[in-house]
């Protein structure tokens, strides 16, 4: 929830927009899976760049979302608020890593579901960051809520990666067409 009353000045207000990634985060139902669905079309953007500008395009990403969840937070007096999406984008970035422009839309596909999954379901080491992060901004270091919020979706999208990857090594996107 956004208490719009608690946005007062122009740093709350980016950083708002930059933690509901430009209001995806706004959706009353899965805001999380909205802030995945619009982060495709950035990597897909994305896609046939170098890893290396990549990397630093998810690295930017995880800075900025780690900074924007902090301040969110502090403005909302929340943890992990529900509208912050942006580490979903983080998220969905790091799983979709290796597709390119001219991998398939199953591939996509399979990349946004796995993504999600291993986001909503938090298999370890996700869930333990997630509650170590949340405990220790509970203890006054809201960075750590702000990495906590970015933390779990960075493992979570690392796993959804493996995943791809070993979809990839048997051959299971040129066997599905």
């Amino acid at each position: 929830m956004v208490y719009w009353d608690r946005v007062k000045n122009f740093q709350t207000w980016v950083a708002v927009w930059i933690g509901t990634a430009g209001g995806a985060g706004l959706v009353p139902k899965m805001p999380g899976t909205a802030g995945s669905a619009v982060a495709v079309p950035l990597f897909w953007y994305f896609a046939d760049w170098g890893w290396p500008y990549k990397l630093e395009i998810l690295v930017a990403i995880l800075l900025v979302g780690t900074w924007a969840a902090k301040v969110f937070d502090e403005a909302m007096q929340t943890g992990d608020n529900q509208c912050i999406v942006i580490d979903e984008v983080l998220g969905i970035g790091i799983t979709t890593f290796l597709l390119t422009r001219q991998s398939t839309a199953w591939e996509w596909l399979a990349a946004f579901v796995l993504f999600r999954l291993f986001d909503i379901i938090k298999i370890a080491p996700v869930r333990q960051l997630d509650r170590w992060s949340k405990k220790k901004a509970k203890g006054g270091s809201p960075w750590y809520g702000g990495f906590g919020v970015m933390g779990d979706d960075l493992l979570a999208g690392v796993q959804g990666l493996i995943v791809m990857i070993i979809l990839n090594e048997f051959h299971v996107f040129r066997n599905a067409l």
